[in-house]
């Protein structure tokens, strides 16, 4: 392994996924390319696996189970949870390699994925090189499965739909952007994707610290593929996405807590519309204006419809008024008459 600069490091955030921690990360040991670097970045999780063990035993095992240094296998850790953008923004800010490669720690690399994303940078100098993606169900997470097997069936299929998104082929400058954001091209995706250190960098200058859950891929992705001067496609699938059945947009949201990590979805917007008022004019066409404003009324719709079918009753009042506080309450009011 190259000891100066590896060509790759995996990103990999952890937050309540100890149960398949060690999974993942041993899915990037058996890659057949080996000029890696492995960062987790513990963002204020107190998970356990099977056998008690906390993130940072878990790491350790790994490490001393294929004797690798604490230079090959980084540990990071946050004292409290930031959310899941600014864990990725740890990775990649302490990362050493040329490239990142973000890997969420429920998932798990295809073999010889690393050689299949690398191959292709090389071959065709792209600051983006996206693979395809296997969806499978996650049977090691499903105790309290909450769904039946006709609803899991179609948010398996919904997801693959998304998955499926491969630009198969080269993109330069603006098409990257216009492919992603107009045409619906590509999925916007962290993972399964390889992306240039640099890029990702220069992306993450536009974004300010914030909490961000929910929709923070898009945050990201918006402005990777707006800073990206070359894009590859490959078919070849290198990523399992897992699905675990314990998790369901309807499961009934119980306090305001929570609600207000989906009614955060609106700061993802207001990042956007920020950054974009800075730029001439004539930096955004009015189709990816149109595009942008088109997905901030999708993001709310679903919010809305969120707080119609998984809000218990007694939230109901205060859920809304939170909704307002995040997307303006005349935009809330304006979706509300749409949908009437």
């Amino acid at each position: 392994m190259n000891k100066m600069q590896p060509k790759i490091s995996v990103c990999i955030p952890v937050f309540n996924s100890e149960l398949t921690l060690l999974r993942c990360l041993e899915s990037v040991y058996a890659q057949n390319f080996t000029d890696w670097e492995i960062l987790v970045v513990n963002d204020g999780s107190s998970g356990k696996d099977l056998n008690n063990k906390n993130c940072k035993k878990i790491v350790k095992q790994f490490r001393k189970s294929h004797k690798l240094s604490k230079k090959q296998v980084f540990y990071l850790e946050h004292r409290s949870n930031l959310g899941l953008l600014e864990a990725r923004r740890t990775l990649v800010e302490s990362a050493h390699g040329k490239y990142i490669a973000m890997l969420d720690s429920d998932d798990s690399l295809l073999p010889e994925a690393l050689s299949a994303l690398y191959d292709s940078a090389l071959k065709t100098g792209a600051d983006i090189v996206q693979g395809g993606a296997e969806v499978f169900f996650d049977e090691e997470q499903t105790e309290n499965s909450s769904e039946n097997s006709e609803v899991l069936q179609k948010r398996i299929q919904k997801i693959k739909e998304k998955t499926d998104l491969v630009y198969e082929g080269e993109l330069c400058g603006k098409e990257i952007f216009d492919a992603y954001l107009v045409n619906k091209k590509m999925n916007g995706f962290l993972w399964g994707k390889l992306i240039l250190r640099e890029t990702y960098l220069e992306a993450l200058s536009y974004i300010p610290f914030t909490h961000c859950v929910f929709a923070e891929d898009f945050l990201q992705y918006f402005f990777i593929s707006y800073c990206a001067k070359k894009y590859a496609g490959i078919k070849t699938p290198v990523y399992r996405y897992s699905i675990d059945s314990g998790i369901s947009s309807s499961k009934k949201i119980t306090d305001i807590a929570t609600w207000e990590q989906v009614c955060s979805t609106a700061t993802v917007f207001v990042i956007i519309f920020a950054v974009i008022k800075e730029f001439p004019p004539e930096t955004f066409s009015s189709e990816q204006l149109e595009a942008i404003r088109f997905l901030s009324r999708s993001y709310l719709a679903n919010n809305l419809q969120q707080l119609k079918d998984t809000v218990v009753s007694e939230l109901q009042n205060d859920a809304m008024s939170l909704l307002c506080e995040y997307w303006g309450e005349d935009f809330v009011k304006t979706m509300q008459s749409a949908d009437a």
